[in-house]
């Protein structure tokens, strides 16, 4: 019997909600699945996950149609054939650059904290916006690298007015766009002109534009920087799988950039072994141009509704183009995630400084996300 596309996304569903850590996240409740309920699509204690940023409807038909094709002795055993180049030459193809300027990563946390330790020193700081995404702060925090945290503006967008003030004297400026967890994110001509500001004041430092939720976007929203990678040695973009192509337990991360510039990012720190069969998932993935705009309008419907379920009640939320969603509900976000967890729903975690005020929502199924709204209710209540 043929699947369609809804129907499909039931079922995977069930196997990208899976892949969550097996320790606890908030309380009993809040733990992963069993592979029993792994196996039948069941959350475990019907805990349904809001808090993590994966597509709700997993990977597209052809990529699960591939994965279950290349499950071989062959593959799952042996090293041959070597379908980690043929993901590295796909990804260079499909962008229109050579594949020096692609550097592949067990997720984009290798790259991430490859950046920092790369780019970084006692001397030379790490600039980021607050809230965004962590993983590259928590790894100066980590190696005491000093860091310097800048406040988003007024729409909750990044500041890079403020970045660019900052470059001076520092190693490495991260912009994450669309922003994690605010969901703003800025055009083209904004992105040009910071960079070329940047690199005109302060052309000894690197700029690190995170990527991972372009496919979100809203139409004409924004644009890879990628030509203003090829452009600048000291501009670099990175990607994921983990978001529209479904593909999170994978681990599948990259970055695109000039060669010497990719070649120290590898060189401060283990990048990880892509494994075959997920570099099979992921070059079918990146082909697979319908899948990635259903998934898109799919999502962007989603999101109007539940965005609208908030701001018809007098709630400020930005215009996200991501697949999650930032809430000013004038309450901490703990009791916001206290009182929908009593039904059974997790939503995001903390995002100083923010957390006082603000929460994150990832927006899960159609169906998922109107039984959701009337947990919101309850706990708005």
């Amino acid at each position: 019997m043929k699947t369609t596309r809804r129907e499909f996304g039931k079922v995977a569903l069930g196997s990208a909600l899976g892949a969550i850590s097996g320790k606890a996240l908030i309380g009993s409740k809040a733990q992963a699945q069993t592979r029993a309920a792994h196996a039948s699509g069941v959350y475990h204690d019907g805990v349904m996950q809001l808090n993590q940023n994966e597509s709700a409807r997993g990977p597209g038909p052809k990529t699960m149609e591939a994965i279950h094709n290349h499950t071989t002795k062959r593959v799952g055993m042996g090293y041959s054939p070597d379908h980690v180049n043929e993901l590295r030459d796909g990804i260079a193809n499909y962008y229109g650059i050579g594949t020096e300027n692609v550097l592949l990563a067990t997720g984009s946390t290798p790259i991430l904290r490859g950046t920092v330790r790369a780019f970084c020193n006692e001397s030379q700081a790490f600039v980021t916006p607050m809230p965004t995404y962590s993983t590259s702060l928590q790894e100066a925090n980590r190696i005491n690298i000093p860091s310097v945290e800048l406040s988003l503006d007024k729409g909750l967008g990044v500041d890079l007015e403020s970045l660019a003030r900052n470059a001076d004297g520092a190693g490495l400026l991260y912009v994450c766009n669309p922003n994690n967890p605010s969901g703003t994110v800025h055009g083209p001509d904004t992105i040009e002109k910071f960079v070329r500001r940047v690199m005109r004041d302060n052309p000894e430092v690197r700029i690190h534009i995170d990527e991972a939720y372009i496919n979100y976007t809203r139409p004409g929203a924004m644009e890879t920087a990628l030509p203003l990678a090829m452009e600048f040695e000291n501009v670099f973009i990175t990607r994921s799988f983990s978001k529209a192509h479904g593909l999170a337990g994978m681990r599948i991360g990259y970055a695109l950039g000039q060669e010497q510039t990719l070649n120290k990012i590898d060189q401060a720190w283990g990048m990880g072994d892509v494994n075959m069969l997920a570099a099979v998932a992921a070059l079918t993935a990146l082909e697979d141009k319908e899948h990635i705009a259903w998934e898109a309008q799919e999502n962007a419907e989603i999101r109007d509704e539940v965005i609208g379920f908030f701001r018809e009640r007098g709630y400020e939320v930005p215009d996200s183009n991501t697949n999650h969603i930032f809430v000013n509900l004038g309450m901490p976000a703990s009791k916001f995630r206290a009182a929908c967890l009593e039904h059974n729903i997790l939503v995001g975690r903390d995002f100083p400084p923010l957390e006082q005020t603000h929460c994150r929502i990832s927006l899960g199924s159609r169906e998922q996300m109107k039984e959701a709204i009337e947990v919101f209710k309850k706990a708005l209540a």
